[in-house]
């Protein structure tokens, strides 16, 4: 089995009975921390796949009443400070390859400008990268983290909707088509 790393981004309450609490249900794996609210747990967990991983992750902490998995982070959606931090290069590195002024040009475009700065995906920034310097992307990360994303998202939302048996059946039909 392999070690993967992620972040998991938990709504709930760390106190010392929930820390002992996830320990026991299996996260001895994990990092916690708490701010604003919000849970951070970053996991060094083992399993045939990511995907396996990260499930794992998440029904071991989620089985600690009170605990819910939003996110698992990187996210796919990142700016362009993002990109460099990801990739190792300066921001000013990162807007010249956006710009076309450095590289081979035709770097994705943003998926997102519902920001005062444009958003991109990381599938598709980490995929121009990997073109441009010769190497495989890895986008069974990146493949893997939007589709559970996505699914934790729509979860979420559907827990917090008024209709919610309406829309979990909808949701249901929507992921079996």
């Amino acid at each position: 089995m392999a070690e993967y790393n992620f972040e998991l981004m938990i709504n709930g309450d760390l106190t010392d009975v929930v820390l002992d609490a996830l320990f026991e249900a299996g996260c001895d794996d994990a990092t916690f921390s708490a701010e604003e609210g919000r849970i951070t747990a970053e996991f060094d967990r083992e399993g045939l796949t990511l995907f396996d991983a990260v499930i794992s992750a998440i029904e071991d902490v989620e089985s600690v009443g009170g605990l819910e998995v939003l996110e698992v982070s990187p996210d796919e959606l990142i700016w362009a400070s993002e990109i460099a931090q990801r990739t190792g290069r300066s921001r000013q590195s990162i807007d010249q390859l956006i710009k076309a002024q450095r590289g081979p040009g035709g770097f994705p475009v943003p998926a997102s400008h519902a920001t005062r700065n444009p958003l991109w995906r990381w599938s598709d920034v980490q995929a121009w990268f990997a073109a441009y310097e010769g190497r495989d992307p890895d986008s069974v990360r990146s493949v893997a983290l939007s589709a559970i994303n996505g699914a934790l998202q729509a979860r979420h939302s559907v827990r917090a909707a008024p209709e919610s048996k309406r829309l979990r059946n909808s949701l249901q039909d929507l992921l079996a088509s």
